[in-house]
C-alpha cells in the first residue's frame, strides 16, 4: 500500500485526533448496547487507533523539532 502525506497545522492535527477519539467513543457505546454489531465497526475502530497514534507521534516529533530550533 502506498503512503499518503498530508500536511496539517498543529491545530488541524489536534482537531482530527479529537474527531477520531469521538468516533471511537461512539463505537464503544454501540458495542455496549449491541455486541452483535461489534464486527461491523472493528475495522473502523482499528483505523481510528492507527491514525490517532500516527498523529500523536507526528505531533511529538514536530514539538521536539520546534524545541531544538529554539535552542
Amino acid at each position: 500500500m502506498n503512503d499518503v502525506v498530508i500536511k496539517l497545522t498543529q491545530r488541524e492535527a489536534e482537531y482530527v485526533k479529537a474527531m477520531l477519539a469521538t468516533d471511537s467513543l461512539k463505537i464503544q457505546a454501540v458495542y455496549k448496547k449491541r455486541e452483535v454489531l461489534k464486527g461491523l465497526f472493528r475495522e473502523n475502530s482499528l483505523l481510528n487507533g492507527n491514525v490517532s497514534r500516527k498523529i500523536t507521534n507526528a505531533l511529538k516529533v514536530s514539538g521536539e523539532q520546534e524545541e531544538n530550533n529554539e535552542i
